[in-house]
């Protein structure tokens, strides 16, 4: 069997009808259930070249474990059945593009848009992450928008724990300009690289491209990754602070799922970001968050002195004319009639009883 001649029907219950989408690991099928007489999307999981039949089991076993998310957000999985010894993921069917389609066709998101559909698939993948479960190929042809809802689907190569992201054969299980670093070299990872995938993927539905762009080969892509920021956003605005830091290269400068999702839905409701920093090192403010004010809090003591030393200046100064008042007219004063006891007719002098202005 290849990609387009699957199985007549898949399981004893699922009738292919024609495929609806393809990835990296395979084509997504529409099929129609026999028994409960809906349309669904089918796919094949698991059974990769090199893979063991042990890997291929585990794949089962996980996404079954998949198939309990309950979150409006994740495409429901139905069922994982066996067909002539391959397993098949069988899914909500969702009639409605993917978010790559929707952007190509009709242009960049609003930044509020934007934080929107980000909040809502950040709550989807929290669920996710407290069930013990990583997605591990987030990316805009893996949401799906349609009924209102974008939801998140793939779940066929999620893995629970930190295992790594290639198959037997060492090939890679996901998509290289939406990896993560560490993924991109090869470091052990988990939650934090979900939340750096969807910190590009918000990127691209703002921006319009990706975060990485894809380069000549796939280790090219994952070099640009693992060694390159991405380009500052151009249509951001107020998501930029919690981009940069979903965006970081170090995962522990990273929010949480959940701290990420609360900083989407504040922008989402047109308030201000304040970025988290509970994963952060001691004192040191995340990547890109917007605690760079404190260089400028920073020289506010100096700014502050210079302020008083000022003050003291023109104090002396005032004093000083004061002073030449005084001497005046005194002068004036003996000019015109003298001073009793001085047959000079001088003025006695007062600078001493009056204070001098400071050289300073």
């Amino acid at each position: 069997m290849t990609d387009h001649t699957p199985p007549a029907v898949i399981g004893g219950r699922y009738e292919t009808v024609r495929p609806i989408g393809r990835g990296g690991m395979g084509v997504v099928w529409l099929a129609r259930d026999a028994v409960l007489g809906r349309a669904v999307a089918a796919k094949q999981i698991g059974d990769f070249p090199g893979e063991s039949a042990g890997e291929t089991h585990r794949a089962m076993r996980e996404a079954r474990a998949a198939a309990a998310l309950n979150h409006p957000n994740v495409v429901a999985v139905y069922d994982v059945v066996e067909h002539e010894g391959s397993p098949w993921l069988v899914m909500e069917y969702v009639a409605g593009p993917t978010l790559a389609t929707a952007i190509r066709q009709r242009g960049p998101m609003t930044a509020k848009g934007a934080a929107d559909l980000g909040a809502q698939l950040a709550g989807a993948l929290d669920s996710a992450h407290r069930a013990g479960i990583v997605h591990r190929d987030i990316k805009p042809a893996n949401v799906l928008i349609g009924g209102g809802l974008p939801k998140l689907g793939d779940f066929g190569i999620a893995r629970a724990g930190t295992d790594e992201q290639t198959t037997g054969s060492g090939q890679v299980t996901g998509t290289p300009n939406y990896m993560a670093p560490e993924v991109a070299v090869g470091r052990p990872h988990g939650e934090a690289a979900d939340v750096w995938a969807l910190g590009a993927t918000i990127y691209f539905a703002v921006e319009g491209q990706d975060a990485h762009e894809n380069q000549a080969t796939a280790l090219a892509t994952l070099e640009g990754v693992a060694s390159r920021a991405p380009g500052r956003p151009e249509r951001a605005g107020p998501l930029e602070p919690v981009l940069a830091d979903m965006l970081a290269r170090d995962p522990a400068r990273r929010p949480t799922m959940r701290q990420a999702r609360r900083r989407l839905e504040t922008i989402a409701a047109g308030g201000t970001d304040v970025p988290a920093t509970a994963r952060t090192s001691a004192g040191a403010p995340p990547t890109g968050s917007t605690t760079a004010h404190r260089p400028a809090a920073s020289g506010a003591a100096p700014a502050a002195g210079r302020a008083k030393g000022g003050r003291a200046r023109l104090l002396w100064l005032l004093l000083g004319i004061i002073a030449v008042a005084v001497i005046i007219g005194a002068i004036v004063l003996a000019t015109r009639g003298g001073v009793v006891g001085d047959p000079s007719g001088a003025a006695p002098t007062q600078q001493e009883q009056a204070p001098t202005p400071s050289s300073d």
